[in-house]
């Protein structure tokens, strides 16, 4: 009776113990919910205001662009004010110039061409469901253009000016915004203005683009309200928006996002947590109160188990402080290299390491027999052999052959590697590889991927007095050896099929001109969408040596001889403006120029009908950003290219030179030089670069 009661007080101590903690959690998880919808909200304000001023940025970069066409126009304008006909050609090359112009207009003071009449506006542009250009002269007191608010404005500016959204049911005749410069004659009086038109269409697909959050949607208005990019139907329900005003061009940017969005995943989260803590709860008062005698040995379990996994995640830590880290990686000159290594366990079997020495790298994977603590004690055994053995001989048979020795001495367990070393030499690019029983590597030359073809040597730990040969690669530069261990070949599916060597040529085969952790990124996600959700059977380790000569403070970007390939420059120089820290403002100029000198590379550098290359390179020297464009087509000197004259009536002009006119007037050194059978044009853009 006495034990009994023992237990019942006993239990009802324990009980009122774990009661205790269970209000506390209540309360903090209360707590921490309204702190949650908080940091949501918070989180869904600093989401929304990092899209829109993304989106404001690159509505502001589209705009300048025009507004660097139309500048560089009005020079023309100005030479040409005593012919009143050479407007349609300057309208014309406006409209040409950029194919988001929509069409372009220059309008005239009040009879100032008698002979054309009181108004005279003419005008250049795409007519509505129409591909060809149109011109015409649109003045008239029907289109009375002097009360309109983009030539009253424009006459006003001292350089040139955004005007509000309209409709043009003349030009145009669609929905747009108009930027107009003044126009001065020889006294500099204002006597008119030239201007070249948008749609609003050309803003959509950057607004449409601007989507935080699955269901959320970005508009575009007016600042009276006027709808110029219309949005989906407006959710059910509660939702937040998020409000964007783009200065100086009558603009509002505005995110709405529903509730469901921003409080959804805590929404879910809450509910899974309650029901989980009731569930526990009861759980646990079930299982206190039937299980109590046994609680203190169910203690006792539960922190050995946890000393033990403590063990464990040290030992991983210490196995994967042993790799070599990417910072090492990026500090070796004209060698790519990237390792990743996934055990299948807390800790594993596999290993792969490299370092510089003199001009060389010494590299190696290998794959210990067996998985866990046992595999990995010998793991990180071969490391340290690695190291000591590669750190005063560079001839990769011997060193597989006092590795072979070492392994033996002292292997009862009769554990066995498979080993890979390799010794690159960085000048030259010959790879000298001894292989002791692994997986053939890859090699990727010119993007076509294939086996290293060499009879492999026998195991470690098997013979002591075993031989190992060495063989010999060349590495071009942008030539991979790509290394891997047999769990990328052998991973399952849940049909128990295998990965296999053929399907990793497969994926081989798209790593052309990618960075050795493009390779092993690649890799593995094919890798894991095979595998769908099966669990890891084997440790898996990937390593690539990439050789390159590409400088670090250089970015590079390398386009086809096809008009379209130019849509991948814009999205380049933006990077290369944030990685650089620079500020945007010389980013559309800096675009204009180099889409006009790559455009003439790609249309007139090779013979129709033949593939070739174009190379854009960009560095930070100091205040100036140097670009070289080459190419390896026809020699041609853009420079001797005869430039406008503008002095010269338009109709007395030779085609062509207005593009290299305008590059001169944006950059601030042009340079060319054939060498080394390519066209070399270097361009320098030294105005003062304010850093972000």
């Amino acid at each position: 009776m006495k034990d009994n009661n023992n237990k019942y007080r006993f239990a009802k101590k324990e009980l009122g113990k774990i009661s205790i903690p269970i209000v506390v959690l209540f309360i903090v998880s209360l707590s921490y919910y309204f702190y949650m919808r908080n940091d949501a909200l918070r989180m869904a304000k600093a989401n929304s205001e990092f899209a829109l001023e993304n989106a404001e940025n690159m509505i502001l970069t589209r705009l300048g662009k025009i507004q660097t066409v139309v500048n560089s126009m009005q020079p023309l304008v100005e030479y040409a004010l005593d012919d009143p006909d050479d407007m349609f050609d300057i309208a014309r090359h406006t409209v040409e110039s950029s194919s988001r112009i929509m069409g372009s207009g220059i309008a005239f003071k009040e009879d100032y061409y008698p002979q054309k009449g009181h108004w005279y506006e003419i005008y250049v542009g795409h007519q509505a469901g129409c591909d060809t250009l149109i011109a015409k002269q649109v003045g008239s007191a029907e289109h009375d253009y002097f009360q309109m608010e983009w030539y009253r404005s424009g006459l006003a500016a001292e350089k040139g000016v955004w005007s509000n959204p309209y409709y043009d049911n003349v030009g145009g005749k669609s929905y747009m915004m108009s930027y107009a410069v003044p126009i001065h004659d020889e006294s500099g009086e204002v006597v008119g203005v030239i201007g070249a038109d948008i749609t609003t269409d050309t803003l959509a697909n950057i607004v449409r683009s601007i989507k935080p959050y699955p269901h959320s949607f970005c508009t575009l208005t007016t600042n009276d309200g006027t709808i110029l990019v219309t949005p989906p139907a407006y959710p059910k329900g509660r939702y937040k928006v998020f409000t964007e005003v783009i200065e100086g061009k009558n603009l509002i940017l505005n995110i709405i996002v529903p509730y469901p969005d921003m409080y959804g995943r805590l929404w879910r989260s809450t509910i899974f947590f309650v029901l989980m803590a009731l569930t526990g709860i009861l759980s646990v008062f079930f299982i206190a109160y039937r299980s109590m005698q046994n609680l203190w040995k169910l203690n006792e379990v539960r922190i050995k188990e946890q000393h033990i996994e403590d063990e464990l995640a040290i030992a991983r830590e210490i196995q994967q402080s042993l790799l070599p880290t990417g910072a090492s990686a990026s500090s070796i000159p004209k060698v790519d290299v990237c390792g990743l290594q996934i055990p299948a366990k807390y800790v594993g079997g596999d290993l792969y390491d490299y370092y510089v020495r003199g001009n060389k790298l010494f590299f190696c994977i290998g794959d210990v027999s067996g998985k866990g603590v046992p595999a990995a004690l010998l793991m990180a055994i071969s490391h340290s052999l690695f190291r000591t053995l590669s750190a005063h001989d560079e001839s990769p048979e011997s060193i597989m052959k006092s590795f072979n020795a070492a392994i033996n001495d002292n292997n009862s367990d009769m554990m066995f590697i498979t080993m890979f070393i390799g010794v690159l030499d960085m000048e030259t690019g010959v790879v000298r590889y001894c292989n002791a029983g692994h997986n053939p590597p890859i090699i990727i030359r010119d993007g076509q991927p294939e086996y290293i073809a060499t009879e492999p040597s026998l195991l470690l730990g098997v013979e002591t007095h075993a031989t190992y040969t060495a063989h010999t690669l060349e590495l071009a530069p942008g030539d991979s050896l790509f290394l891997y261990t047999d769990g990328l070949t052998e991973a399952e599916n849940a049909r128990t099929e295998l990965f296999g060597e053929k399907r990793a040529l497969e994926v081989a085969a798209g790593f052309h001109k990618i960075t050795a952790a493009e390779q092993v990124k690649q890799m593995r996600e094919a890798m894991q969408l095979f595998v769908d959700h099966a669990e890891q059977s084997d440790d898996l380790t990937l390593l690539v040596i990439r050789h390159t000569e590409t400088s670090a403070n250089t970015n590079t970007l390398t386009l086809t001889n096809n008009i379209n390939d130019l849509e991948r420059l814009e999205p380049f120089l933006e990077e290369f403006f944030h990685q650089n820290g620079l500020a945007p403002a010389p980013l559309s100029q800096i675009s204009l120029a180099l889409e006009e000198a790559l455009a003439n590379v790609i249309m007139y550098a090779y013979p129709e009908g033949t593939q070739g290359d174009v190379t854009l390179s960009m560095k930070v020297e100091g205040k100036a950003i140097c670009m070289e464009i080459r190419d390896k087509g026809v020699p041609f000197n853009p420079l001797q290219q005869q430039e406008v004259n503008l002095d010269v009536p338009l109709e007395e002009r030779k085609i062509g030179g207005l593009g290299i006119h305008l590059i001169k007037e944006i950059m601030d050194s042009v340079a060319y030089e054939y060498h080394d059978g390519r066209n070399v044009l270097k361009l320098v853009f030294t105005t003062e670069i304010n850093e972000i």
